[in-house]
């Protein structure tokens, strides 16, 4: 798919994107000017050695504030050309697609030395929708773009709907974000690929990502195979978990993003308590789920803080509850969650600022959380407080 990558950057170009990824670190080099007579009969400096190159699953970014790193997490993104959406923006007259968004909630999006979206569809002209699935979600693969006019560094394929129009399809999902520069995790050409966690190293830590998905009543997207290509399954959990303890090898902090629960319920399944478990004591130090396209709440495993489920952040055309999650990891390794309730209708996606309606949305999720609390602005305490 590489023949797709000019007509990529020619699509950002046009589309005015102004929110690409992250700039990465300068590497070092030599200054190849000379300035008068003297510094041309100087001794030649010796050449500052390259830096050595990182694998592809491994990116170097310069953090926005020193000693701190920004995370940010959406839940479930639907770009999908058919559908409601999708439409209602095309017809809208918007100019850019960071319009479906409202500016303090981009900036925040934008903002974050690290975003993490739930890519819900596959980016394909080819194949046909899969059988047997009442909703099938394929977007062209110049839609890809928009994910860096939302400012996002990585998306999770780790879904129910990534494979909707079958393997070719599913191939080329793989190949467009790879010729975009967009990094994946919980999905590959085979298991070695889907365990495969993304690294982000920010200043002098390095940030480990991983998906998984246990989505599916009737499960038909495919599962990666040692020799076959499909999303990382967490049903069960061994692989995920081997996962996770081979991020947290190489990590000094390792996310775990899965897409689990029933959906419509804020009631969580014992899977999604135990597994959370199961994650926590194998390495994960935050714990983030998408796929109930409600807000469920949130708990602790140990110290380990779990969000059940992020809601539909720009899915449908639904008026519905969201949230952005804020995490900031400070200099001493504190850890600050922060939901940052928001509101999806007629799609357009706003942050909450009215007080009464935050207090609304954290009142709902305290009432039905697994452990500890949300303080009024959304940070989430420990169950002593």
């Amino acid at each position: 798919m590489n023949r797709l990558l000019p007509a990529l950057l020619a699509a950002l170009l046009l589309a005015g994107c102004t929110a690409a990824p992250k700039t990465p670190v300068p590497s070092s080099a030599p200054s190849s000017g000379t300035a008068g007579a003297e510094a041309q009969t100087s001794p030649a400096p010796e050449p500052t050695p390259s830096p050595t190159p990182l694998p592809a699953n491994w990116h170097r970014i310069q953090p926005a504030q020193d000693g701190t790193v920004t995370l940010a997490f959406t839940g479930d993104v639907n770009f999908a050309d058919d559908w409601y959406i999708m439409e209602r923006y095309r017809s809208s007259g918007r100019s850019s697609f960071a319009d479906n968004f409202s500016p303090d909630l981009l900036e925040l999006m934008r903002g974050a030395d690290i975003l993490l979206c739930n890519n819900e569809f596959c980016l394909s002209d080819r194949g046909t929708p899969m059988p047997g699935k009442l909703y099938t979600f394929r977007a062209s693969p110049f839609d890809a773009v928009y994910w860096y006019d939302m400012g996002a560094d990585l998306v999770s394929l780790a879904n129910n709907h990534c494979a909707d129009y079958g393997t070719d399809a599913f191939l080329d999902t793989l190949d467009v974000l790879k010729d975009a520069g967009i990094p994946y995790i919980g999905a590959g050409r085979d298991l070695a690929e889907a365990q495969q966690a993304q690294y982000f190293v920010v200043g002098d830590r390095t940030i480990a990502f991983v998906g998984a998905t246990r989505a599916e009543k009737y499960i038909l997207t495919p599962q990666a195979a040692q020799d076959s290509p499909g999303v990382l399954y967490t049903y069960d959990p061994e692989e995920t978990l081997e996962a996770i303890r081979t991020a947290a090898d190489n990590a000094d902090f390792v996310v775990v993003y899965v897409h689990w629960g029933t959906e419509g319920s804020t009631t969580l399944e014992q899977a999604q308590t135990d597994l959370a478990t199961a994650y926590a004591e194998a390495g994960a130090d935050l714990i983030v789920g998408s796929h109930p396209h409600i807000l469920q709440g949130a708990g602790w495993r140990g110290d380990v803080p779990v969000f059940y489920s992020l809601g539909n952040f720009w899915f449908n055309m639904e008026t519905e509850d969201t949230a952005l999650l804020c995490v900031t990891l400070e200099a001493d390794d504190s850890l600050t969650c922060r939901l940052r309730p928001c509101l999806q209708s007629g799609g357009i996606t706003s942050l909450m600022t009215d007080p009464d309606d935050i207090a609304s949305v954290l009142d709902g999720l305290s009432a039905v959380m697994e452990s500890g609390s949300f303080a009024p602005d959304g940070t989430l305490l420990p169950q002593d407080d």
